[in-house]
């Protein structure tokens, strides 16, 4: 399956040779998310946690300069209990599957809702599919992005950006509503069964 989305992003790529996009659209070909088997399987410290982040995340940065994680950061959604604790004070595989999921669903979810869409998915799942299955949703939809993107080279580059951007609100919404129909808040469903 990676084989084939590479094969496409090469042809994307191609299209794109000459436009402003190139510098992303070639790290995008070699874009891999590392899979749950990739990970550390040692228990690791906060720093190298961090570390750790910071590599796999790098492609969603909008500059160097950009932090998509922090120590601050790892220690709330633990106290917030979006993240389990570690133990002693050491994170395992499964911290950095859900600290990536966290990550980047914070783009698009709030905390509480990333908590319960995490919480749904391990209702089925372990961490090592539900992560697993992620990195390839994630993958597929850089390619889609990066697709579109090629479709509209040499167009009107504010156009491109508000189609790109007015699609992923519609995609916001939507996973919201999805989120409130089928994994209501506790305050939600109590009002639901009120009425």
């Amino acid at each position: 399956v990676t084989l084939f989305f590479r094969g496409v992003c090469r042809e994307e790529l191609n299209r794109l040779q000459q436009e402003d996009l190139r510098p992303w659209a070639e790290q995008v070909q070699t874009y891999h998310m590392p899979r749950y088997d990739e990970l550390p399987a040692i228990d690791l410290y906060m720093d190298q946690v961090v570390a750790i982040l910071e590599d796999c995340l790098r492609l969603f940065l909008r500059d160097a300069q950009e932090k998509r994680i922090t120590p601050a950061m790892i220690n709330n959604y633990v106290k917030l209990k979006v993240l389990p604790p570690p133990v002693k004070k050491r994170y395992t595989r499964d911290h950095l599957c859900q600290l990536i999921l966290i990550c980047l669903l914070k783009q698009a979810l709030s905390l509480p809702e990333i908590q319960r869409l995490i919480a749904a998915q391990l209702e089925t799942r372990d961490v090592r599919a539900m992560y697993d299955g992620f990195c390839a949703m994630q993958e597929r939809a850089v390619i889609s992005a990066l697709e579109r993107a090629a479709a509209q080279a040499g167009g009107d580059r504010s156009d491109m950006a508000l189609r790109l951007a007015a699609e992923a609100n519609v995609g916001k919404m939507l996973a919201e509503k999805i989120m409130d129909v089928h994994f209501p808040a506790p305050s939600r469903e109590k009002e639901r069964e009120k009425e």
